[in-house]
């Protein structure tokens, strides 16, 4: 018979277990009583064991030896005799990226990391609908680098390996403009009466498409494409203050600017006044 790995033996614990799962409720909890109390003798003999090894000459030495081989130190992990090995930045990245991706796979993307520079930076690159659309800043910002900042907590710059997030492929964490929003001149988006409540009303500007609309009294402007695709959002239908994208229906909180479809994005707002019976808008990213 040849000799079985240490995943297989435990996948075959597992199987086990799910059999004992299907029994009824008295016999079920006592095979885990079972393994709950085998298991505890286990533990204490091992720390017993290392204890006495430990205060012996060279003892320590050939501890460290053996917990090197990976069957030693799995059991004695999984008993709680030795602390799990800290992550890599690596894997903590990864766990990161991992926690954000059946978000992204939903809407047909997806995140992949490409390096870990340092504890301060970090490359990525982002696919399928991620890479190239307009919107993907605010994908990075709010979604994967929350996520990667959670687990790295000293990461300062995320970098996107091609197309996909600024010319020069950086995004510094944390600024939420690239520049001070005073810095942009204010733009004329036309006649305060020609926004209606509810409604959605799109305007041209120098350097964007605005999407203009009034919830409670309150006028908001947001850049007029969906984050998904950055298709037009203008062409969507609206009901108690909730855009719908004509294209992937994606849903968007007008009050906010929220995304109620992928909660970790939305449209960022533009900021709005209103200047002798005229809308004012200006375009900050």
């Amino acid at each position: 018979m040849s000799e079985r790995s240490f995943q297989e033996l435990a996948q075959d614990l597992d199987r086990l277990e799910a059999i004992a799962d299907q029994w009824e409720a008295e016999k079920r909890g006592t095979a885990r009583a079972i393994r709950t109390t085998v298991e505890a003798l286990q533990a204490e003999a091992f720390r017993r064991l290392i204890r006495t090894i430990k205060d012996e000459p060279g003892g320590l030495a050939a501890l460290k030896k053996a917990v090197e081989d990976p069957w030693v130190r799995n059991v004695l992990t999984f008993h709680g005799v030795l602390r799990p090995p800290e992550p890599t930045l690596e894997e903590k990245v990864e766990a990161a990226l991992e926690s954000v991706r059946p978000t992204l796979k939903s809407h047909s993307g997806n995140v992949e990391l490409v390096r870990v520079v340092s504890s301060e930076e970090v490359h990525i690159r982002l696919i399928g609908s991620c890479d190239g659309c307009s919107f993907s800043e605010a994908t990075v910002r709010i979604g994967i680098e929350t996520a990667i900042q959670a687990a790295v907590p000293t990461l300062k710059v995320l970098k996107v390996v091609d197309p996909g997030v600024r010319a020069d492929g950086l995004v510094q964490l944390g600024s939420k403009i690239s520049a001070s929003p005073y810095s942009k001149p204010w733009q004329d988006a036309g006649p305060v009466e020609a926004v209606t409540e509810g409604q959605v009303r799109a305007v041209e500007l120098s350097g964007a498409s605005v999407l203009l609309t009034k919830i409670e009294g309150t006028l908001h402007a947001y850049p007029n494409a969906c984050t998904h695709l950055g298709m037009p959002l203008d062409g969507g239908t609206v009901a108690d203050g909730i855009l719908e994208c004509p294209y992937h229906a994606f849903r968007y909180d007008l009050k906010t600017g929220e995304c109620l479809t992928a909660l970790e994005v939305q449209l960022p707002p533009y900021p709005v006044r209103t200047e002798a019976g005229r809308v004012m808008v200006q375009v900050t990213v």
